[in-house]
């Protein structure tokens, strides 16, 4: 019988990756002997996250990182130091190994755009609530006594603080800080189910997203600084999915930024990734064609699919029978980069409600709705989303009734996150000291001024 770890066992650092979406993501825990616990995130430039609790049963360790919705479990292996098992978080189920250091190196990253206090403008901390669902943020206001235009931040997919805190880069906190500093009063909240919000992120879907948003428009509205007539909303990724969503069915808002935001649907948009992303890893386009088939007919089967419960085996089969179809130096090809079937993150995360919801929706549908001024710009080296495809088709949605000041543009040289950038790849955003173009910035300030005021 195995001998029963003990907490001196686990006390110490403990480092290991997740390899996301091609990319390898450091996490760096930290136990005490009475097992409270901190987490560290490099890439995200994240550290002394708070860990709820780190529990022993036998060999097995299970580690709850509640503030990211997130639970490593794993087998301890005492003559090897290690601890292996699976990251949950959300419907996202990864491999991790964590392995004991002695002395644990952390990454000190400069993000010299990220603003600290003191701050030259008012920082309110506030909660506002969507029926039961209570959603904290905060709202930056400039100092002097008046009303101001007033912009809602709605953040790109996954779980994401008010910050939008990804790869060392606090994206919201930076274009919140300039907004307000010109004028401009800015509302960024966390998602439900992360950080001080509540709520249940994993079962709901981006229409749910934008009643969230809805409440954050309607609290703007109660406020006494806030010029009511002009409140605006300013979406980056599945937040431009979001923001025309929310626009097109309450009246108080007054105009929208999509920040490389779809026009396409989910299904082109996934497809499409796809065949980006084995490109980039060095796949001939032949394979990476093959590639993005198989993510075709998986999202068919999501999209087709009436009964969840045989969604997993339809998958499965759906999988297998467009395998067949591939030469052997094809599946060689994807083989080397560990497809060949099917894994089990990738089924539940396909089994989402948010992922059908995604792959079926069409932001034309709700873009030619829209008779607010419209500002929507993408990258010209964003990998994450086809750039000339999608603004095409935000530009055909909202030229029937586009407003004088609605302007559809192309930054030059910036990615998805608008930093200047040489490849545009994820693998470049973290090393980027840059969080946001200063071009860009200024544009987002002078449109919302010209629109808002």
């Amino acid at each position: 019988m195995a001998e029963s770890t003990q907490n001196s066992d686990i006390a110490g650092s403990w480092q290991g990756a997740l390899s996301v979406s091609g990319q390898s993501v450091p996490l760096l825990f930290h136990i005490n002997p009475d097992l409270t616990a901190s987490m560290d995130s490099p890439a995200q430039g994240a550290t002394n996250i708070p860990i709820e609790s780190v529990t022993i049963e036998g060999q097995k360790i299970s580690i709850n990182v509640a503030v990211a919705q997130a639970t490593f479990t794993g087998e301890f292996n005492k003559p090897n130091n290690t601890i292996e098992g699976h990251w949950k978080q959300g419907p996202n189920k990864l491999p991790l190994k964590l392995e004991k250091v002695i002395e644990a190196v952390k990454t000190v990253i400069n993000r010299p755009q990220h603003p600290t206090p003191p701050f030259d403008y008012v920082v309110e901390e506030v909660t506002f609530k969507n029926h039961n669902i209570k959603l904290a943020g905060t709202l930056t206001l400039p100092s002097s006594e008046g009303t101001y235009p007033g912009v809602v931040l709605i953040s790109g997919s996954g779980p994401q603080d008010r910050d939008q805190t990804f790869m060392g880069h606090k994206t919201f906190l930076v274009i919140a800080d300039y907004l307000t500093q010109h004028g401009i009063a800015v509302l960024r909240f966390d998602d439900r189910g992360v950080g001080k919000s509540t709520g249940n992120f994993d079962t709901a879907t981006s229409a749910d997203f934008a009643q969230d948003v809805s409440a954050a428009i309607d609290y703007l509205s109660s406020h006494k600084n806030i010029a009511k007539d002009s409140i605006g909303l300013m979406g980056h990724s599945e937040g431009g999915l979001i923001a025309p969503i929310t626009a097109s069915s309450n009246p108080d808002v007054g105009f929208v930024v999509l920040l490389a935001g779809p026009g396409q649907t989910g299904n082109d948009i996934s497809i499409w990734q796809v065949k980006s992303f084995l490109r980039a890893n060095g796949l001939s386009l032949q394979a990476a064609k093959a590639g993005s088939e198989i993510t075709g007919a998986l999202n068919h089967t999501v999209m087709t699919n009436r009964d969840i419960d045989n969604l997993a085996s339809e998958l499965e089969l759906s999988y297998d029978k467009k395998w067949q179809t591939f030469p052997d130096d094809i599946k060689a090809e994807i083989k080397a980069i560990g497809g060949g079937k099917l894994s089990s993150p990738r089924v539940q995360q396909l089994s989402t409600k948010w992922m059908k919801y995604f792959l079926l929706h069409n932001p034309q549908t709700y873009l030619r709705k829209l008779t607010i001024p419209v500002l929507a710009i993408h990258g010209s080296k964003d990998t994450q989303m086809d750039m000339a495809q999608n603004l095409d088709k935000i530009r055909d949605a909202l030229q029937e009734q586009a407003h004088p000041l609605t302007q559809v543009k192309e930054i030059h040289g910036v990615n998805h996150l608008f930093q200047r950038a040489k490849s545009g790849l994820m693998s470049e955003y973290s090393q980027i000291e840059e969080t946001m173009s200063p071009d860009v910035l200024e544009l987002l300030a002078n449109w919302v001024l010209k629109v808002g005021t």
